[in-house]
């Protein structure tokens, strides 16, 4: 993430805590209880605001008693808005934070209250297992799912055809993908619209290649606590993919002037023919461009590990911070937005479907999504992402993509600057490095 001034931050929390009542916890003078809720997805999954707000309105008109204040965060500020605000101790009542370790960092830190202080296992048994594995360490759970998504290929149909390319099957393989992008190349046509400058790109890359050598989580669980190496292939070929496409002219060529949604704009405007999309994002495309126009893909197949043709449906979740003024009236709160009418209002609203028993396939009328949940019906899921050491992804994984593209810096040393960066990074927490080896997922 971009480094934000101490003094910028405090300030925006300062703003943030006046506008939502954050600091004393309520309205005294109405007799309402204030919950704040410091949210963050419309970057992702269109329509997420306008579900949030839905979702305020209908609460507070079923809890007279109490004012909810939703506020939308920048993607920037996410996380250093609110440790700046939690270590003052005036954290929200809910803050939502992105999946796996990117959640149990700051559970780790003590920044979050085991949401299953306040929530029953039957409670809980509304949201499959699988998800509730993702944010479950130390015997508790600590977050609950926001909404859950699909990494998907978006691509333009209309390009694929002009480039001589089976819109409905352009690729299974990794040479099928090359062959793919050399004929769009040879068409006129940017195979790959992508944006790097923001930093959150190489991560995208490595949920679709990373994992493609790995048999299991806890081969990924080993890399990254730092028992195995990047410099071995099983963990690096995906390293030298990315120059293949790079060399190869695949990629458009200001990726390092774009930030990520810039670049996956580029399918939208007709400037790239594929980009790395979120199944939100690409259903939205669908119904404003048409599905003879848009379509998905999974990531093309070069590896032999049994995750190498896996899906990934991480799952975005909330937290309950240590200084909630309102613990028991937030855990009622998440419990609502997986009540049954609310569930369906997501889908509807945003595209997105939340991990939950009450999501009904039925319900799904877009051609994107039906492909999708056969994915994951047929195919394992795993995402790299989630699995990331604490500061593995910002003081690794970003500089050395970025220096691969901006200084054409090798694969074989790009994978030792990883390790050398992990090392760093496993010394500066080592507490914290514990905790990540007890959150290790015993597998039979």
């Amino acid at each position: 993430m971009k480094k934000v001034s101490v003094v910028l931050v405090m300030a925006m929390v300062v703003s943030l805590l006046a506008g939502c009542s954050g600091g004393d916890g309520g309205s005294e003078d109405s007799g309402q209880t204030t919950l704040t809720v410091w949210y963050w997805g419309e970057q992702e999954v269109p329509g997420y605001k306008e579900y949030m707000d839905e979702m305020v309105a209908r609460y507070e008109e079923a809890n007279p008693d109490i004012k909810v204040e939703a506020v939308l965060q920048e993607s920037d500020n996410l996380y250093t808005a609110f440790r700046t605000a939690e270590a003052a101790g005036e954290g929200p009542d809910i803050q939502y934070m992105w999946g796996g370790t990117q959640a149990m960092e700051d559970v780790w830190k003590g920044n979050v209250a085991p949401i299953s202080d306040y929530l029953t296992e039957e409670e809980l048994s509304v949201i499959p297992q699988w998800a509730l594995s993702q944010t479950n360490w130390d015997g508790k759970q600590w977050a609950v799912p926001a909404y859950g998504f699909t990494y998907v290929i978006a691509y333009d149909k209309e390009a694929m055809t002009a480039a001589g390319v089976d819109p409905e099957n352009p690729f299974t393989t990794w040479d099928e993908f090359l062959d793919c992008c050399e004929k769009l190349k040879n068409a006129g046509i940017t195979p790959l619209g992508m944006g790097l400058k923001d930093g959150y790109l190489p991560a995208w890359i490595g949920i679709f290649l990373g994992q493609q050598n790995l048999n299991s989580v806890n081969e990924m669980i080993s890399l990254m606590s730092g028992e195995e190496s990047f410099t071995d292939p099983k963990y690096s070929e995906w390293l030298d993919k990315i120059v293949e496409l790079k060399d190869a002219g695949y990629i458009n060529d200001d990726i390092l002037s774009l930030d990520l949604y810039q670049g996956q704009q580029l399918i939208e405007s007709g400037k790239a023919a594929m980009t790395l999309h979120t199944q939100p994002y690409a259903v939205s495309l669908e119904q404003s461009m048409g599905s003879d126009k848009i379509g998905v893909a999974m990531a093309p197949v070069y590896g032999d590990g049994e995750l190498a043709q896996s899906v990934a449906v991480p799952s975005q979740v909330y937290v309950i911070p240590n200084s909630a003024k309102h613990k028991e009236e937030a855990a009622d709160f998440l419990m609502f937005l997986q009540e049954e009418e609310n569930v369906k209002s997501l889908y509807e609203m945003a595209n997105a479907m939340m991990p939950s028993n009450n999501f009904k396939e039925e319900w799904v009328t877009s051609e994107i999504d039906k492909e999708i949940l056969a994915w994951q019906a047929e195919y394992p899921s795993f995402c790299y992402q989630l699995y990331f050491a604490p500061m593995f992804e910002s003081d690794g994984l970003i500089p050395t993509v970025q220096k691969m593209f901006s200084e054409d810096l090798p694969a074989a040393d790009a994978a030792a600057e990883l390790d050398e960066a992990l090392a760093k990074c496993i010394e500066q927490n080592p507490e914290v490095h514990e905790a990540f080896l007890e959150w290790s997922v015993e597998e039979e």
